[in-house]
């Protein structure tokens, strides 16, 4: 391109430049999923092969992306374990001088890879295995609004076979309680008050006078102050901020404790849906009769003493039972009650499709304690990652209402781009083909300039000489 003929193509090319990190963004927002041996990808190019755009915002059903890469996990876990050379992947994969491969040379006659799939069963997974690995799943059913995949609707069956399979990501506590004093408020508050909960995220002092606010005026001359001798744990401070600390300031008040959760998750799907599980201890009634408790009970009152004979009470033959016509339970019974205490994704069955860059997937995972006896390094990973959480937390705001402008509308109405569809790495390919063009036209550019202004200063110094 160092020809006089594509002096204007450079300057398209180096006007481009700028919209690189977006062209990367997309493109990486498009990335094909394990589960996926090849995806086409709607694109806008500029005519003269300037840039190229990935057209496509990839909403998914939340459920379904979630037992996806559920499965992916169980899939890929027993590859690690099954292969004898697993190796990783090292990062760069090529030098930074060296162009990109080109797509029809080197790729376009390679197989791809097989797509990693989890082997459903065709009769625990019926409702499911006919779509769950497609591209967007239930397109064209009654489960989906339409091409524009903005609303979902799934039944009882598919969401409770999604669930099974979205197990392996989600939390084994099903109490609330389980996270007490490690929850976003308790973050706030030992951020506040410059302290560490055993396991948590460490910071920066919030306020800097935490020590020396008052030196005139301590424990030892103060007559309304009560004095502990003994060491006060963090976990008081943090639970109880103005009982137990000196100056509380910007704290957030947790709630003591929730309603306890008795739900007991079963995983025996012969189980029925009412049984008795061991761990519920039985209660006695032993000891518990009231003080106020008439002489003769209701209960002798109405079918006579315990010496008489029990068989002389019969309850009339028109009297029918409440609902003796339906059944206890029926084959979903057990799904429904499992469903009824999910967790997010799996507590509803219906609502909008999501960016899938946008569902979070093991977030909950460092959202509790590290599992004991791990190493260091996973320590200080949940560490890093309850840290940036909290200050994201922090920071947040709402948005503000602001005109919606797509940048790809405006850019398809010129003359200067089209649109096609495209191997997702052939478009890849040609993003690095670009930037590779940018920042060599680039280099070259500022190189000439720098090489004209030492000879334009040579000159003018030799003129004056």
């Amino acid at each position: 391109m160092s020809n006089r003929k594509f002096r204007n193509d450079k300057r398209v090319h180096l006007g481009a430049l700028k919209y690189v990190p977006h062209a990367v963004m997309k493109l990486l927002e498009n990335i094909p999923f394990p589960w996926e041996q090849v995806r086409e990808v709607p694109v806008l190019y500029h005519i003269t092969g300037a840039i190229t755009f990935v057209n496509e915002i990839p909403r998914v059903v939340e459920p379904i992306y979630h037992a996806q890469w559920s499965s992916m996990w169980l899939a890929m876990r027993r590859e690690k374990r099954d292969r004898r050379h697993f190796k990783r992947m090292r990062f760069p994969p090529f030098d930074d001088e060296e162009p990109p491969l080109d797509y029809g040379d080197n790729v376009l006659d390679v197989d791809p890879l097989e797509a990693i799939q989890l082997d459903l069963d065709e009769a625990e997974d019926a409702p499911i295995i006919d779509w769950f690995y497609d591209a967007r799943p239930l397109l064209d059913t009654p489960h989906v609004n339409g091409p524009s995949y903005k609303y979902w609707s799934l039944p009882l069956p598919v969401m409770a076979n999604l669930y099974r399979l979205g197990r392996t990501l989600l939390s084994d506590h099903t109490d609330i309680n389980a996270s007490y004093l490690f929850d976003k408020n308790s973050f706030f508050t030992a951020k506040a008050l410059n302290m560490a909960i055993p396991g948590g995220p460490k910071f920066e002092p919030l306020y800097r006078d935490m020590d020396n606010y008052d030196e005139d005026w301590n424990e030892f001359n103060d007559i309304n102050k009560v004095i502990i001798r003994q060491q006060i744990r963090t976990e008081y401070k943090v639970a109880f901020p103005h009982l137990y600390n000196s100056l509380p300031r910007s704290v957030t008040i947790s709630p003591y404790h929730a309603t306890k959760n008795v739900y007991i998750r079963t995983d025996d799907p012969d189980l029925p849906a009412f049984y008795f599980d061991p761990l519920i201890n039985p209660i006695s009634l032993r000891g518990a009769t009231p003080k106020n408790a008439p002489l003769v009970s209701h209960e002798d009152a109405i079918f006579g003493p315990n010496g008489e004979d029990d068989d002389d009470f019969e309850l009339p033959e028109e009297l029918i039972p409440f609902l003796d016509e339906k059944p206890l339970e029926n084959d979903i019974t057990s799904d429904a009650f499992a469903l009824w205490w999910a967790p997010e994704p799996y507590c509803r069955r219906s609502g909008h499709t999501r960016r899938a860059q946008d569902i979070p997937l093991v977030k909950n995972w460092y959202l509790e304690h590290c599992p004991p006896n791990q190493p260091v390094k996973v320590r200080v990973s949940y560490q890093k990652l309850l840290k940036c959480f909290v200050l994201n937390e922090l920071k947040s705001r709402s948005e503000k209402a602001m005109t919606k402008k797509n940048l790809f509308r405006q850019l398809k109405g010129t003359k200067f781009f089209q649109t096609t569809r495209l191997d997702w790495v052939e478009a890849g390919l040609q993003v690095c083909r670009q930037g590779y063009n940018m920042l060599n036209l680039l280099i070259h550019r500022k190189v000439c300039v720098y090489h004209t202004f030492y000879q334009k200063r040579a000159d003018l110094a030799h003129f004056r000489t």
